[in-house]
């Protein structure tokens, strides 16, 4: 699966310009005989029936496609952009966010991709004229292309560009390493599930959706659920391990390598009970080792499923450096996310 999570994630498609992820899941579901439509806002759906055996309950599957972004908030008179943050908005950005700054990053144009990186004033010039920050300010680091504020007005950069990571995805062992993953890895696992099962006699009438806008505020979720009803909804999503120094096991003892996990509550939601319980035991019938997690600092398209009336349930595969262009799986557990999915369904 590592070519085609390298595809995935190395598309450019940020929060609220999702059009180049959506239409490539739109044309590998195709490709895996998959019914597909487009909503209104850009949600892909992709459909699957279950095949004989009469009315079938509708299962949903669901990740999103859109990645963090930042946003052109305003040109300096030296051609440096200032930043606003694509997620929410907030007077400072925390200081373990500092990983940011010299960061290469891709000015998505009106005229084509600009090249750039994050800029901010470091080394000697820091020692000298500057007090030791206690945390950031948006003004405390920039985006240099090369180009001039004329140069850039011509190209089509104004407020409200979007600025994305730029990214390589690459393999080291067992490990795969990029940005996006959060959530195209799920995207990847619902289309290798896909390609497994097509054809074949399914307990459920299947929905895939690849959704919009999840990153500002679940806002695909919200149109899909107020949109349509399913029976049951299970989102993928990236999930958080601890396994890096400096983390106590007890804050959130989940590790790479040890299987994808089950989420019982985030900051949004307790999750289905009865789904939930499904989920384990089919995982438990086909040997598929699993991790369980409660988040605290997380949140999900699952809270709009469940507020519309859908039991939801969340599994996710471990990572480490979420919301970094470095973030970090392990390929052993993103495969048995499909084995799993494939003995629900089946």
């Amino acid at each position: 699966m590592f070519e085609l999570i390298k595809e995935l994630t190395e598309i450019v498609a940020p929060c609220g310009q999702e059009a180049a992820i959506t239409a490539r899941m739109q044309a590998l579901w195709d490709e895996a005989g998959l019914q597909t439509e487009r909503t209104r806002i850009g949600n892909v759906l992709g459909r699957m029936n279950g095949g004989a055996g009469g009315d079938k309950k509708k299962l949903l599957l669901a990740a999103h496609g859109d990645e963090l972004t930042f946003l052109v908030r305003d040109v300096h008179p030296d051609g440096f952009l200032w930043l606003a943050n694509g997620q929410g908005w907030t007077r400072t950005w925390s200081m373990r966010n500092a990983f940011t700054i010299g960061q290469r990053v891709t000015v998505l144009a009106r005229s084509g991709p600009i090249d750039g990186f994050i800029g901010a004033a470091t080394g000697h010039i820091a020692t000298l004229a500057l007090p030791e920050p206690s945390d950031l300010t948006w003004n405390d680091f920039w985006v240099e292309t090369g180009l001039t504020r004329e140069e850039l007005r011509a190209r089509g950069v104004t407020a409200g560009t979007r600025v994305v990571w730029s990214a390589e995805t690459a393999r080291r062992g067992p490990y795969v390493t990029g940005k996006a993953l959060d959530d195209r890895v799920s995207l990847a696992v619902m289309t290798e599930l896909a390609r497994r099962v097509r054809g074949k006699n399914l307990r459920w009438d299947v929905t895939l959706a690849c959704t919009v806008q999840e990153e500002i505020g679940l806002i695909g979720a919200a149109a899909l659920a107020a949109r349509e009803q399913f029976d049951a909804a299970i989102i993928i999503e990236i999930g958080l391990a601890s396994d890096i120094p400096g983390v106590r096991d007890d804050a959130l003892p989940m590790r790479l390598g040890d299987g994808p996990a089950l989420i019982h509550k985030d900051s949004g939601v307790h999750y289905d009970h009865a789904l939930t319980a499904s989920l384990e035991r089919s995982a438990a019938e086909a040997g598929i080792a699993l991790q369980h997690g409660v988040y605290t600092s997380f949140a999900s398209d699952g809270m709009s499923f469940m507020k519309a009336d859908i039991p939801t349930a969340m599994m996710v595969f471990p990572a480490r450096y979420t919301h970094s262009p470095f973030e970090t799986a392990h390929l052993g557990d993103i495969a048995a996310m499909v084995d799993w999915l494939e003995a629900f369904v089946m």
